[in-house]
């Protein structure tokens, strides 16, 4: 199992009286996934599915990831998209 990838907040946020200045981020799994699909029905964006997984992903309440900075966001963001980098996507109707 690979450790999980912290990166530091630039900007800490504070949501139900504790204050976050770093983010443990571990790689998804399938069950990850599929909760994404049941928390994200009725939200289509890719903003609304990118901090639904972050915060399945690094363990904190949603309204946190809701008051980070875009910034830290985005870090975030892209530490998450290279757990995914070299996969292959088959064509459409083939494996």
């Amino acid at each position: 199992m690979t450790n999980p990838i912290t990166i530091a907040l630039g900007i800490p946020v504070s949501v139900e009286g504790e204050t976050i200045m770093e983010l443990s981020i571990r790689r998804p799994k399938v069950r990850d996934l599929r909760t994404l699909e049941q928390v994200t029905q009725g939200k289509a964006s890719q903003l609304d599915q990118g901090a639904a997984l972050l915060s399945l992903l690094a363990g904190i309440p949603e309204a946190a990831v809701e008051e980070m900075d875009a910034t830290d966001f985005a870090r975030a963001s892209e530490v998450i998209a290279g757990f995914f980098e070299g996969v292959m996507v088959p064509a459409a109707g083939g494996a």
